[in-house]
C-alpha cells in the first residue's frame, strides 16, 4: 500500500516507506511501513510479539532503541517530516503534538513526586496555562479521565494508586498538552479485564473529542476489535494486511490474520470449535526469505509464494493485503474454519 502526503485532513499523521535496521548490519527490523492516522481516530498494530509494533510506534517520535536506526522512510505530521526535524525540534513536539503512553505508565512516574505536582510540572514545562492556574487545570485532567480531583487523590504517590488509576493518570498528562498525536504501546498490559475495558473507553473517548489521531500497539485482538476504527496487521516487520476493523474481522484476506481470528478466544465461539494454533515460529529478520515472510507456516502457500514478494492489493477499497493470493480469500476462509488446515 502507497499513501500520499495528502491522504489525510489537517492533523492526521502520514507515514511513508518506514524503514529500521541494526545498527552496523544490513538487517530490516521493520521494512517498506505504510500508515495513515486520521484525526479522532483509533488504528491498531497488531502482531505476535516481536514483529516490530512497538519499534513503528516509537519511531513516530522519531526515536529507535539502542542498536538500531531508522534508515529510511518519511513521519509526514501536518506536512513536517519528523524524522528530518533537528534533535531540538524533535524534543518540542515531543509531548506536545506527539504524546507516548508506554506499556507501564508507572515506570514514566516519578516515584519520590505527588502525583498533583509531577502534573503541574509537565503543565509548566509545555508553557500549559498559568502559575495560577495549573492546579486547576490538574483537577480538570484528572476529572477528564474519570479520576478524583480531590486533594487527597492529589497528594497520593503512584505507589498509592491501583494500575487503573495509574493508567489513567498516564492518559491526562498525555492529552494535557493537546497532541495531535497519541501513540499507546500496550498500555492496557497487566489489567483486570473490568479496569482495562474502562481505561480503553476513556482514551477512545478522548481521541473523538479532541480529534487526536491514535496508534494502539497491542497483541490482543479483543482491545483492537473494541476500540480501533481500523487495524494494520504486522507479520515479521512488514504490514501484510489494513482495513477496517468490521471488515478485517468479517472477511479477513491474509492467511496470517486469519491464524491469528482462529487462535483468538471468544465467548462468540461455538462449543465444537477448538482454537488453532498457527504452526511454526516467525522467520529470522537476519536471513528472511526471498519471497512471503509467512509462506513456511502458510497452508495455503505454493511455489511463488516461496519466491516472489508478494505486492499489497486492494482487496476493496480500503482494504489491502500482501498476498499472492487474494482472490481465493473466500476459499481460504472456508478451508481455515476447518481445523485440520491449520493443524497439518
Amino acid at each position: 500500500m502507497t499513501v500520499t502526503e495528502n491522504a489525510v485532513p489537517r492533523g492526521g499523521l502520514v507515514v511513508q516507506d518506514l524503514g529500521v535496521d541494526l545498527t552496523g548490519k544490513d538487517v530490516d527490523i521493520v521494512d517498506d511501513i505504510d500508515l495513515v492516522l486520521k484525526p479522532g481516530e483509533v488504528v491498531g498494530l497488531v502482531g505476535e510479539s516481536g514483529s516490530g509494533k512497538t519499534t513503528v510506534g516509537t519511531s513516530l517520535l522519531n526515536y529507535s532503541r539502542a542498536g538500531a536506526f531508522i534508515s529510511s522512510g518519511k513521519v509526514l505530521l501536518e506536512g513536517r517530516d519528523v524524522l528530518g526535524m533537528t534533535w531540538q525540534e524533535v524534543r518540542k513536539i515531543r509531548g506536545e503534538e506527539i504524546a507516548y503512553v508506554p506499556q507501564d505508565p508507572a515506570s514514566a512516574l516519578n516515584p519520590a513526586i505527588r502525583i498533583g505536582k509531577q502534573i503541574v510540572e509537565l503543565m509548566q514545562l509545555r508553557n500549559i496555562g498559568t502559575a495560577q492556574s495549573r492546579m486547576q487545570g490538574a483537577r480538570d485532567g484528572l476529572e477528564e479521565v474519570g479520576l478524583p480531583s480531590d486533594d487527597e487523590f492529589l497528594s497520593r504517590y503512584a505507589h498509592q494508586l491501583s494500575g487503573g488509576q495509574v493508567q489513567r493518570v498516564a492518559l491526562a498528562m498525555a492529552f494535557l498538552p493537546k497532541p495531535k498525536v497519541l501513540v499507546l504501546d500496550e498500555p492496557t498490559t497487566g489489567l483486570d479485564v473490568t479496569t482495562q475495558a474502562m481505561v480503553l473507553e476513556t482514551m477512545a473517548e478522548l481521541c473523538r473529542t479532541h480529534g487526536v489521531s491514535a496508534l494502539y500497539v497491542t497483541h490482543d485482538l479483543a482491545v483492537v476489535a473494541n476500540i480501533a476504527d481500523r487495524v494494520a496487521v504486522m507479520y515479521a516487520g512488514q504490514i501484510v494486511e489494513s482495513a477496517d476493523t468490521r471488515r478485517l474481522f468479517r472477511s479477513p484476506a491474509h492467511p496470517y490474520t486469519l491464524g491469528l481470528k482462529n487462535a483468538f478466544p471468544s465467548v462468540m465461539r461455538p462449543r465444537e470449535e477448538a482454537l488453532i494454533a498457527i504452526p511454526g515460529t516467525p522467520v529470522s529478520l537476519l536471513s528472511p526469505p526471498p519471497g512471503c515472510r509467512f509462506a513456511a507456516r502458510c497452508p495455503f502457500a505454493t511455489s511463488v509464494c516461496r519466491e516472489e514478494a508478494p505486492p499489497h492489493v486492494e482487496v476493496e477499497p480500503g482494504h489491502y493485503a500482501a498476498c499472492h493470493h487474494v482472490d481465493r480469500a473466500d476459499d481460504m476462509r472456508r478451508r481455515a474454519r476447518e481445523s485440520a488446515t491449520w493443524a497439518s
